[in-house]
């Protein structure tokens, strides 16, 4: 008399087409993952997962369907799947077993209840031994995408930081060049970190440098006085040196009150104002010729 799970084996296999083609339909009709799932790739996925089921039947041997199950979940979280989305494939996987199982079990009386149980067992190591390496290499996803956010963001803080340099010109004054466009987003963060840096200096004078600025629009503009403002609240006074025709033009237009800012020609000229403000002035030092 053939071994009982040697039997079983083949009764699994000879039924494995109807069987994929049912776990097939009833996985993509329950779940969101499996349903934009490749048809020819979950087919092939469904006969491997009957196959390796029905050696370790016939061979009583655990491993290789274990190994197969941890790739599986493994799969699984690299391709964006939810752990519903294998628990859902699973359970009807089970299912489907279950009914081969009782079918099998009718045309063979020695089908006994141990029979049943070392079958059922198999089917909850390898449901086990699934989940498991799902979710651990969902969360070792997880790890890695929120590193690679906070690098980032890292990253991002870095560009901005560069994108507005505060540079310390002379004992009590700041030079801020601007370069590019600026949106409101750029411009708030200019205000926090020059608000911040006047603060731990203790600085008297800001001078924002705008000729590298192709254009103001409002809110840009709305920016710079507030930046104004909350400087001379903290006591920096700001200096708004290399406005253009075309930005001056555009600040007209809009409207916008500059009383609260000292304006400069260039560079050159908002650094003689700042330090007028400061009771210094630049003297040139002169250079003897002497003659022979």
């Amino acid at each position: 008399m053939a071994d009982i799970f040697t039997d079983l084996q083949d009764f699994l296999l000879a039924r494995r087409s109807a069987m994929e083609h049912a776990l097939a339909q009833q996985v993509q009709r329950q779940s969101a993952g499996y349903a934009r799932f490749n048809q020819e790739e979950l087919s092939f996925s469904v006969g491997t997962t009957i196959e390796s089921l029905a050696e370790a039947i016939g061979t009583q041997d655990l491993l290789p369907l274990l190994a197969y199950a941890e790739a599986l979940g493994e799969v699984r979280a690299h391709t964006g799947f939810l752990l519903s989305d294998v628990l859902i494939a699973v359970d009807i996987f089970r299912s489907l077993i279950w009914d081969v199982l009782m079918a099998f079990a009718a045309e063979r009386p020695d089908c006994t209840v141990d029979t049943v149980r070392a079958i059922e067992d198999m089917l909850e190591q390898f449901r086990r031994a699934i989940v498991t390496s799902f979710s651990f290499t969902y969360n070792q996803l997880h790890h890695q995408f929120r590193d690679q956010t906070d690098q980032i963001e890292a990253q991002q803080q870095t560009i901005r930081e560069l994108s507005t340099p505060i540079l310390p010109l002379y004992e009590g004054i700041l030079v801020v060049p601007l370069v590019g466009a600026i949106d409101s987003f750029r411009a708030g963060q200019m205000m926090e970190r020059l608000l911040t840096t006047v603060a731990e200096r203790q600085s008297d004078i800001v001078i924002i440098d705008i000729t590298g600025v192709p254009v103001i629009d409002t809110a840009v503009a709305s920016y710079l006085l507030q930046t104004a403002r909350a400087a001379q609240l903290i006591g920096a006074q700001v200096i708004l040196v290399g406005i253009g025709p075309e930005i001056a033009q555009t600040i007209v237009q809009l409207g916008v009150d500059l009383g609260h800012i000292l304006i400069g020609a260039n560079l050159q000229n908002g650094v003689e104002l700042a330090f007028r403000r400061l009771g210094r002035q630049i003297v040139r030092k002169r250079s003897d010729h002497h003659e022979r």
